[in-house]
């Protein structure tokens, strides 16, 4: 009976020493890889893209034929958009600063910095995902003038294109070639597609690429989705939640009746395999007046996987969840199962988790969309594809501890007084500017137009009298 038990102690610790060995030797080598890699240190530059501004108090009969003619230089709508991007009131909750190019401070703490805090988070999460990551990452927000217009988007991505040409310029010079990730979100999406049309037609540098394209919730179009296979693309992501409404709901900026979440093959244009598509699903357990902890998750349990069970529920992320903070007015759910952060700050993540999968699979197909269900309860997300439950993997999400970190550090960049009375102030005021500098506008037109009908009376009078007039003057 000793002997045995002598032996199971001996086999406890030579257990207890191999994984001591392994967990140093683990240690020593991610050290010895952060060592040869400081040498070797690589540079990634990431560019946020806002979307439109909302176009709600200017739905008019007027508005609506010139949303779907494209015709809105000069309106009272594009004036008073004009204005609110000139309002740092509306970069208090999104990854959005001035018109163009701004760098990120990401050591800035104050306030309203929302973008700061993107920049932040964002940069944890990536440390999460790769621990041992050899990148010296840049965050920058790119910022248009947010109008509901095909045209102009294109306009918009000029600026954009020479920006991150002026940019990658400045590491070129010192020996350094920089990855590029573009991140777009709604409309800003198609703005970075829109890259692809710039460097066809326009006299740019044709040697710049986007490594990462990365598109958030992005209304997929005729005009555009064709430019994702532009070689400009490495890879594109597109990521879309089916509890988005807003992303089909664009009927004015496309030949389309509807706007779409995925893109598609058509007779002219075959998906490139270098697209991926995500399909975003968030799911929480069921808690009510009887059930007050968390319903059990078996994995051998196909309703469990799918989150078609009585005990769990569909959260699925909106088109506000997916790249405003909590405080935003209107759209973002008090109960939103991430409140207050954002769905795009996990991005790293869920794109380096979607990675490993796509390595697994033989013959990954660009036009069937890979399904991840986040359940941050259970601290894991289900990765499968479409329409099946045959090849389902499960993958730890950020734990709770984690979790609770991220949400303590917005703390610091919450605005003071950001509600819905304070928000349809702001924009109230900057149609007030709009309409005023309209009426100076048609004034001054008001008065060039009688001067000119004033001088074509008296011309007129000259021909018929032109004796009259001799002895007039």
């Amino acid at each position: 009976m000793k002997r045995l038990h002598m032996q199971y102690i001996c086999t406890l610790v030579c257990m207890l020493s191999i994984s001591h060995a392994q967990y140093m030797l683990a240690e020593d080598c991610c050290v010895h890889d952060q060592t040869t890699q400081n040498h070797q240190k690589k540079v990634r530059l990431t560019f946020f893209v806002h979307g439109i501004m909302s176009i709600k108090p200017h739905l008019s009969f007027a508005n609506f034929f010139r949303f779907i003619t494209d015709r809105i230089e000069a309106t009272l709508y594009s004036e008073t958009v004009k204005y609110m991007r000139d309002d740092n009131f509306f970069y208090k909750n999104q990854a959005m600063q001035g018109i163009g190019l701004h760098k990120i401070d990401i050591n800035r703490v104050e306030k309203g910095y929302a973008s700061g805090l993107v920049a932040r988070q964002f940069e944890k999460v990536e440390q999460l995902s790769v621990p041992c990551s050899n990148y010296e990452n840049h965050y920058y927000t790119y910022g248009w003038y947010g109008l509901l217009s095909t045209r102009i988007r294109y306009f918009d991505a000029i600026p954009l294109y020479r920006s991150i040409t002026a940019e990658v310029a400045k590491f070129r010079a010192q020996g350094i070639e920089p990855e590029v990730r573009l991140i777009g979100y709604s409309h800003g999406g198609n703005v970075c597609l829109n890259l692809g049309a710039v460097r066809q037609n326009e006299d740019v540098d044709q040697t710049i690429k986007i490594d990462e394209l990365i598109l958030l919730g992005v209304p997929v179009q005729c005009e555009t989705d064709f430019l994702l296979a532009d070689p400009i693309f490495k890879r594109v992501y597109q990521i879309y939640s089916r509890g988005d409404r807003i992303q089909k709901l664009d009927f004015f900026s496309t030949k389309r009746f509807f706007s779409r979440r995925t893109f598609t093959s058509r007779k002219y244009f075959k998906l490139p395999k270098k697209l991926t598509q995500i399909q975003l699903r968030m799911t929480r357990g069921v808690r009510g007046k009887r059930r007050t902890c968390l319903p059990c998750f078996n994995p051998n349990d196909v309703p469990s996987i799918s989150g078609k069970s009585m005990r769990f529920r569909d959260a699925a992320p909106g088109h506000i969840e997916l790249w405003f903070y909590g405080w935003t007015p209107a759209n973002y759910r008090p109960n939103f199962i991430l409140q207050p952060l954002p769905l795009m700050i996990f991005v790293p993540y869920i794109i380096d988790q979607v990675n490993e999968n796509l390595c697994r699979a033989q013959n990954p197909n660009p036009a069937k969309p890979i399904i991840m269900d986040i359940r941050p309860e259970y601290e894991h997300m289900i990765i499968k594809n479409q329409k099946s439950w045959k090849d389902v993997t499960i993958v730890e999400f950020i734990d709770k501890k984690t979790m609770d970190e991220l949400k303590e550090m917005v703390k610091p960049y919450i605005p003071d007084e950001y509600d819905i009375q304070t928000y349809d102030d702001h924009i109230q005021t900057s149609l007030e500017k709009a309409q005023q500098d309209k009426m100076k506008r048609d004034a001054r037109y008001k008065g060039r137009k009688n001067r000119r009908r004033a001088d074509r009376k008296i011309r007129k009078r000259k021909r018929h009298r032109p004796f009259a007039s001799m002895l007039i003057s």
